[in-house]
This record gives structure tokens, C-alpha cells and sequence, in this order.
């Protein structure tokens, strides 16, 4: 059962969009930025989701995944020896700085030592060494994976964004992924004095969140069709463990995308082989059941959207209605299958999204055409409603791509 404060990544990239901005307030105001947690299961996302917003917003991503380090020293930098010197300015006024003994060699004439001694810390490796005018995340990836050392030496910095003697760039948000103490992932519990250093939001996985990034990534659609078809009973828990998580879920798409016929008396065997590799926790052969199921159905065989889309009318209308509608005992079109409608409206919905996301990838008029084709259609080949939210989803998400298609009455219409 889904806790009732999980949010999907959607939901989480708004409020995280928002955070960042925020931070950058906080930092011109000379406060610490907020420091942000992110719960979720396996593979559902959340590293990706951080390191496209960091792109996206032109910042700089220092990824540190914890659970690799050996050496503390390696996250804090190692310790050495500072010496506090000191030298007369051209105002007259006296300068003061910590130097180590590789700056002292480059120090100009007129620097001297003073008697006083400190231990410090070497900036890491990892550090950036100039600021971002956008910013920057350091994102700890499995944060709770980490020897409780490493949490430990990671306490300040997530406070106060320094280490003794070094401090993270200017404008810097510290983000860490984690997994949920469930006892279905070996990490580390937090405290109460680690918990309240961070906001930290709990993700839950979205199926169709999942199949509009697939469609983007260019996985094999049939995947995708399954995916969503299956979602439910695929990821979710089976005697109250996740058995199968996107992660795995999409190496499974990539290792079987190569199989040409899915339904061949070779194809269908090869698939379940693959599948045993890929969920080594599905010992209740989740997956060989419903991808049987799957391909009876010939969900397979279901019209891409880039087909949906592009191809011409009179071949690609009897192919979506073949798909979605019932035959009569005469031979004429019957009633709509939901399900599969839904399916492909979405298919070509997320299809569409990711055009339009690519400067010069999509035409909007190809788009408007199309609809219009499949709104004036003799045979009904998709309810009202789906309609309805596939042009409201790409007028909300795309207004200024979209002046053409509104000013068409009938796709108006059905947004207005």
C-alpha cells in the first residue's frame, strides 16, 4: 500500500524546481541553502529526474555515491597543516589567511608566518573549483547505502554546506537519494538529529510517468505497451515486496528489443529465459504469465505512434481501428475496447510531448492534421474524453506551439 505523503517524480520535480530557486534567494540573503532528501524504491527515477533538472537549469552536478567510497578522506579531503599568515594590504590595513606549505612556496614577498598552527582539510578531488552563476547540486546518491562514517562526515555539510576548512561553492543545494528502511534494501537507519537536517520527500513510481520517459529513450514499444498494459500487477508488491522495479524492468526492454517476433515459437521461450535473468525475486513468474497473456492478445502487434502520427490516413485508420474496436458478427466496427484506446491515445500523447520538446523534431501542423483526421472520422476510434485530455495535455504543456491548433474550431472545442 502507497503511504499517503508519497508523491510521484512529477509532483516532486515542481516542489524541487521550486526549492532550487528558492535556495538561490537564501544564498543572495546570506543563509544557508536547504539541503533535500529523496525516498524511493529502486530504479524508479530519482537520480535521473535530479541530474536532467540540473541540465535543464545550466548548474553543475557533483554526483559523490556514497556506497563506493573506501576512504573517508575521499569525501572530506585528507588533513594537513595551515599556517596563518599575514601581510600589510596598500590601504595600510593587515590581510590574514590560512596557507598551507604548497601556498607558502608561491607566497609573494612580504607574507609572513605567524606562530599560529591549525589542522585542516585538503578540498577533495570532487569539489568544483569555480562557481556557477546557476548554481550547483551535490546530490550524495544512496546516501543510506554509506558506512555510518561517511553519513557521519557528511552532518555539517548537509547543515551548513562546510567541512572545517573548506566550503561548497556559492549557491549549492545538497541532495541525497536514498531507499526506503523497509527491511527490503540494506541501509542505514536515520536518526532524528540526521532526519531534521533535510526536507525529504518519499517517491512512489507512476507507470505512466515511466512510459512517456520510455517513449523519449526510444524503448521498444512493445515494452511500453506491456508496461502499461501490466503496470499494476508488474510493479507492484507481492506479498508485500516489490518483486520487479523499473530499473530492471527497462534492462528486461533492452535485452529483448532485438527479438523480431515476440509470438514465434522461438521468440516466446526466449523472452521467459530473459525475463528469470533479469527478476531474480519473481519466483512467482509474474512476468512469464502476463507476457503470455500479453502476447494471446497480440498486444504486440498494436500500431506505433510515430505510425499513429505520420503515416497517411487511409492506411493508418483501419489499422487503429482494428485495434481498438470490436467486430461484429457482419463485419462492421463494434464496440470500443477502453483499454487499449487509453493505451494508444497515450502512446501518441507521449509521443507528441516529446516532439514538441525538440526544436525542429515535430510540426505542429502534422499534429493538428492528425487530430483533426481522427476527430472527423466516420467511426468513432477514440472516446470524447480521451481526446479531450490528449489536446488539453499538449495545449498545457506546449501553449506556444499550439496558437495554430487552437485556432481550429473543432479541436478548440474540445479544450475550451
Amino acid at each position: 500500500m502507497a503511504k499517503q505523503n508519497e508523491m510521484t517524480l512529477n509532483e516532486f520535480e515542481s516542489v524541487f524546481e521550486y526549492l532550487l530557486g528558492q535556495n538561490k534567494k537564501l544564498t543572495e540573503q546570506g543563509l544557508t541553502p536547504i539541503a533535500i532528501g529523496v525516498e524511493g524504491e529502486a530504479g524508479i527515477g530519482k537520480t535521473s529526474l535530479i541530474e536532467q533538472v540540473a541540465n535543464r537549469r545550466g548548474m553543475t552536478l557533483c554526483k559523490i555515491n556514497l556506497a563506493q567510497l573506501e576512504e573517508v578522506g575521499d569525501l572530506t579531503g585528507y588533513p594537513q597543516k595551515e599556517y596563518l599568515t599575514k601581510w600589510v594590504k596598500k590601504d595600510g590595513s593587515i590581510g590574514q589567511a590560512w596557507c598551507t606549505d604548497e601556498q607558502l612556496k608561491k607566497a609573494p614577498a612580504g607574507v609572513k608566518i605567524s606562530d599560529k598552527v591549525r589542522m585542516g582539510y585538503a578540498k577533495p578531488a570532487w569539489l568544483p573549483t569555480q562557481e556557477n552563476p546557476n548554481g550547483t547540486i551535490c546530490l550524495l546518491d544512496d546516501y543510506t547505502r554509506a558506512n555510518p562514517l561517511f553519513m557521519q562526515a557528511c552532518m555539517e555539510l548537509i547543515n551548513t554546506g562546510q567541512y572545517i576548512s573548506w566550503s561548497l561553492p556559492k549557491n549549492t543545494t545538497v541532495v541525497l537519494t536514498t531507499n526506503p528502511d523497509n527491511g527490503e534494501f540494506s541501509v542505514s537507519s536515520l536518526d532524528s538529529a540526521q532526519k531534521t537536517r533535510f526536507v525529504n520527500f518519499s517517491l512512489k513510481l507512476d507507470v505512466k510517468e515511466w512510459a512517456a520517459w520510455a517513449e523519449s529513450q526510444h524503448i521498444d514499444g512493445r515494452a511500453i505497451n506491456f508496461a502499461l498494459f501490466y503496470g499494476e500487477e508488474l510493479f507492484g508488491k507481492h506479498g508485500g515486496i516489490q518483486t520487479i522495479n523499473p530499473r530492471a524492468y527497462t534492462t528486461f526492454c533492452k535485452a529483448i528489443s532485438g527479438i523480431e517476433d515476440w509470438e514465434s515459437a522461438k521468440g516466446l521461450p526466449l523472452i521467459l529465459q530473459i525475463s528469470m535473468g533479469c527478476f531474480l525475486n519473481d519466483t512467482d513468474n509474474i512476468v512469464g504469465g502476463l507476457f503470455t497473456t500479453f502476447i494471446n492478445r497480440r498486444l504486440d502487434k498494436l500500431i506505433e505512434p510515430q505510425e499513429m502520427l505520420s503515416g497517411k490516413w487511409e492506411t493508418v485508420e483501419p489499422k487503429i481501428e482494428a485495434c481498438v474496436l470490436e467486430k461484429n458478427a457482419d463485419g462492421s466496427p463494434g464496440n470500443l475496447k477502453p483499454d487499449i484506446a487509453s493505451l494508444l491515445a497515450t502512446r501518441l500523447l507521449n509521443y507528441i510531448l516529446d516532439g514538441f520538446s525538440k526544436k525542429g523534431a515535430l510540426k505542429e501542423s502534422v499534429v493538428q492534421d492528425r487530430l483533426l483526421e481522427i476527430i472527423n472520422n466516420p467511426v468513432k476510434l477514440f472516446s470524447d474524453d480521451i481526446i479531450f485530455h490528449v489536446i488539453k495535455s499538449i495545449v498545457g504543456k506546449y501553449p506556444a506551439r499550439t496558437n495554430k491548433l487552437m485556432l481550429d474550431p473543432i479541436i478548440r472545442s474540445k479544450v475550451l
